[in-house]
Parts: C-alpha cells; sequence; structure tokens
C-alpha cells in the first residue's frame, strides 16, 4: 500500500510548514492526488516506487567532479 499525506487548511502558510515536516516524496497542501511525471514521490525510508523516471532520477547515476589542470 503506497500513502500520500495531504494537509488541509485555512492558514495555508501554517499548513505548508506542517508538510515540511513529513517524511515523503510527494505532500498534497489543500489538494490532493495530482502527480505529473516531473515530481518525485515515493521511496521514503521503505515505500513508494521512487524517482525513477524523473529528472531527480538522474542524480541516482551521476558524481560531481572536479578536474583542474595546469596548463604551461
Amino acid at each position: 500500500m503506497r500513502f500520500g499525506p495531504g494537509v488541509i487548511g485555512l492558514d495555508v502558510g501554517r499548513a505548508y510548514r506542517l508538510s515540511a515536516r513529513l517524511q515523503y516524496g510527494c505532500t498534497w497542501v489543500n489538494t490532493h492526488f495530482m502527480l505529473v511525471s516531473e515530481m518525485p514521490h515515493g521511496r521514503q525510508k521503505l515505500s513508494g516506487y521512487g524517482k525513477d523516471m524523473t529528472m531527480y532520477g538522474l542524480e541516482d547515476y551521476t558524481v560531481v567532479r572536479h578536474v583542474m589542470i595546469k596548463h604551461g
């Protein structure tokens, strides 16, 4: 079973702050279940099916490097 938390409230700022404390890949504030392919979803701890097929999924296959060369 997959879970997707939503926070509903009249004070959007307070709802947003509460949503930031939840450890889920996708959290809705004053709406629910709008997924687009660009959004990471799931894969927090042991649940979900992850961020594959998104631009965030590419980060798993990259390594940041810095190469400095002195010429001459």
